[in-house]
C-alpha cells in the first residue's frame, strides 16, 4: 500500500513539472506580481512594525502599563495574566507573530499544547500596521477604514477569547523568568526574527500569488466574468492579493469582502502558522470552526461601526491600473532587504569570532 501512495506522489510530482515547464512565461508573471505585493505592501506595511513590537517584548517596556490588560485577559480568558503581554503583542503585530509567540511559549514549557491551541482561536488576526498602510492607505488614502477593521477585530479578539474559554481552568504559571535583554541585545534579536519571519511571509505570500494569478491569466472557471468571486477567491488564498481585486469594485461590498478577508486571513495564513508550529506539535483541532465564529463576529462588529461613523462608499473609489501595483516604492523595500542580509552577516561573523576567542583561551 505504501509503494502504491509513494507510486502516485511520484507521478503527481512529474505531472506538476510538465504543467510548470508548459506554463512557465504565465507563472514567471504571476511570481513578478507575488514580488510587487512583497516590495510594495507587505515589507513596507509590517517590517518596521514587526521590529518595533518585539523589542518592545524583549525589553519589558510596556509591562506596567500592560497590568490592567493582563488582569482583564486572565478574568476573561482563563490564562495566567503573566502571558498578558503576549496576547497584546499578537495583537499589536499580526498573523503570524502570535502564532510564533505561543510556540515558544509551548517550546519552554510554559503552557500546555491544549491552552495553546485555544489561544491560536484568538491570537491570529490582522495587526493595525496591515490593516491602516496595506489596506486602508491603498484603497482610500485614509486611515479611517483601516481603524475601524482594527478596532472590530480588538473587539473579536476579546467576544472569541471569552467565548472560548468557557468551561476552561486557570492554568497557573508557577515559574516565569523571562530572559532579560540589554537594549543592543534586544534590537539585533528583533531585527534577526523580524528578518526571518518577514521572510516567510513573503515566500508564502509569492507561492500563492503565483497560483491566484495563474488561475486569473488562464481564467479557469470563467472566474475573470464574476465580479465578486475574484476577490473573494484570491482572499481565501492569500489576503493581499484580495485586496488588490477588491480596488475594481466601489460600493458596500468592498467593505463586507475586506473585512472578510481580512478576518479569516487566506490559506496562505494557515500554512505559516502550521509551519511555525510543526516543532511543538501544537494541535489544530477545531481551528477553522472558530475561525468562522471569528468572522462572523468580526463582520458584525465592523458593519456596526462602518455604519456608526457614516463611512462614505467614495472612500474606496480610488481604482488602480488592473494588474499594476504602485503603492509605495520598492527601493524602501529593497534597501531593507540588502540592510537585513547585512545585518544576518554580521551576526554571523560575530558569532564565529566569539567562538573562536573561547576556543583559543
Amino acid at each position: 500500500m505504501l509503494k502504491k501512495i509513494k507510486f502516485i506522489i511520484s507521478i503527481i510530482c512529474l505531472f506538476i513539472i510538465i504543467f510548470v515547464l508548459a506554463f512557465s512565461k504565465t507563472i514567471s508573471i504571476a511570481i513578478t506580481q507575488g514580488l510587487l505585493i512583497c516590495l510594495n505592501i507587505l515589507i513596507p506595511s509590517m517590517f518596521i512594525f514587526l521590529i518595533i513590537s518585539e523589542f518592545f517584548y524583549r525589553t519589558n517596556a510596556l509591562n506596567k502599563i500592560l497590568k490592567p490588560f493582563n488582569f482583564l485577559c486572565e478574568k476573561l480568558f482563563k490564562i495566567d495574566r503573566k502571558i498578558g503581554p503576549i496576547l497584546f503583542f499578537s495583537l499589536i503585530c499580526g498573523y503570524p507573530s502570535g502564532a510564533n509567540l505561543i510556540e515558544n511559549l509551548v517550546r519552554e514549557n510554559k503552557i500546555s499544547r491544549k491552552t495553546a491551541n485555544r489561544m491560536l482561536y484568538f491570537c491570529v488576526n490582522a495587526g493595525p500596521s496591515f490593516l491602516i498602510g496595506g489596506v486602508s492607505i491603498p484603497l482610500s488614502n485614509d486611515i479611517t477604514f483601516g481603524i475601524i477593521l482594527f478596532i472590530s477585530q480588538v473587539i473579536s479578539f476579546f467576544i472569541i477569547g471569552t467565548f472560548s474559554s468557557i468551561g476552561e481552568k486557570l492554568e497557573k504559571i508557577t515559574s516565569y523568568q523571562k530572559k532579560h535583554f540589554s537594549p543592543y541585545e534586544a534590537l539585533v534579536s528583533s531585527v534577526k526574527n523580524s528578518i526571518k519571519n518577514m521572510a516567510m511571509i513573503c515566500g508564502f505570500c509569492l507561492f500563492f500569488s503565483a497560483v491566484i494569478n495563474f488561475v486569473f491569466t488562464l481564467n479557469f472557471f470563467d472566474i475573470n466574468s464574476h465580479f465578486y468571486l475574484k476577490p473573494l477567491f484570491a482572499g481565501f488564498l492569500e489576503v493581499t492579493n484580495g485586496i488588490i481585486n477588491c480596488m475594481q469594485i466601489h460600493n458596500i461590498n468592498t467593505f463586507l469582502i475586506l473585512t472578510l478577508i481580512t478576518s479569516f486571513g487566506g490559506m496562505c495564513v494557515y500554512f505559516q502558522i502550521v509551519a511555525i508550529i510543526s516543532k511543538s506539535k501544537i494541535p489544530l483541532k477545531n481551528f477553522f470552526l472558530w475561525r468562522i465564529f471569528y468572522c462572523a463576529v468580526n463582520i458584525t462588529v465592523a458593519t456596526l461601526l462602518f455604519t456608526r461613523f457614516s463611512v462614505p462608499i467614495s472612500t474606496f473609489a480610488q481604482k488602480l491600473p488592473k494588474n499594476k501595483i504602485t503603492l509605495h516604492s520598492p527601493i524602501i523595500s529593497i534597501s531593507l532587504i540588502v540592510l537585513s542580509i547585512a545585518l544576518l552577516i554580521c551576526e554571523k561573523k560575530i558569532i564565529v569570532k566569539k567562538f573562536k576567542r573561547r576556543y583559543n583561551k
